[in-house]
């Protein structure tokens, strides 16, 4: 770890390593919920549908999670049997090698400038108490996917893009809000607490708790 890494973990949060490059997963292991070097499957899916609030998707859960750390038999096969390696999912079959959001750098370094560069694509978002904030819905994170792909182009794979399909979709709905319409959004500050603070929004942390 990092002199830069350990710095940025407050006295309340465990150790991340920057060989786990997931902004969700990260704030878990940070929140002391999951282990920062091998977790269980069945304690990862578990944990996921806890924050979540979700309980239809365990199973395609623990196939993401079997596969993540290697396509091999070997490594499918040391995944079912020991865990998912949580440390070594850098540079592993989803990690998109440049081709995302670039909020985390390939030490696990969180780059503010980045994150600005997503708030561009937000609009104003009215809340049910009649306040507002900046959000992102569904067509807005098409958007900057989209932006992020073609950033990418030289070193880009066909894969990268249709891997972004299963992460700022699925962060929507995971930590996402209703505006006062119903219509949902994900909400910049929320993003941000989960890239730099390593932390869940709290009404994530409280299904946890």
């Amino acid at each position: 770890m990092t002199t830069q890494e350990t710095q940025a973990v407050t006295p309340l949060q465990m150790q991340v390593s920057p060989g786990n490059p997931c902004p969700f997963l990260r704030a878990l292991v940070a929140g002391g919920w999951l282990n920062d070097d091998v977790e269980r499957l069945t304690r990862v899916r578990d944990t996921l549908l806890r924050a979540s609030g979700q309980s239809a998707k365990g199973g395609k859960i623990l196939a993401i999670a079997a596969i993540a750390n290697g396509l091999s038999p070997a490594a499918l096969l040391r995944n079912v049997r020991e865990g998912l390696h949580l440390s070594m999912l850098r540079d592993g079959p989803l990690d998109k090698h440049g081709s995302g959001s670039r909020i985390l750098d390939a030490h696990g370094q969180f780059q503010a400038e980045q994150l600005q560069r997503l708030a561009t694509f937000a609009t104003a978002k009215r809340t049910p108490q009649g306040s507002s904030e900046l959000g992102l819905s569904l067509p807005e994170v098409t958007t900057m996917m989209d932006a992020n792909f073609a950033r990418a182009r030289g070193t880009r794979r066909r894969i990268d893009r249709a891997l972004m399909d299963g992460e700022w979709p699925v962060l929507l709905e995971v930590i996402g809000k209703d505006d006062a319409d119903g219509a949902r959004y994900l909400s910049v500050e929320d993003v941000w607490t989960l890239f730099q603070d390593r932390r869940l929004p709290q009404r994530l942390a409280e299904r946890l708790a």
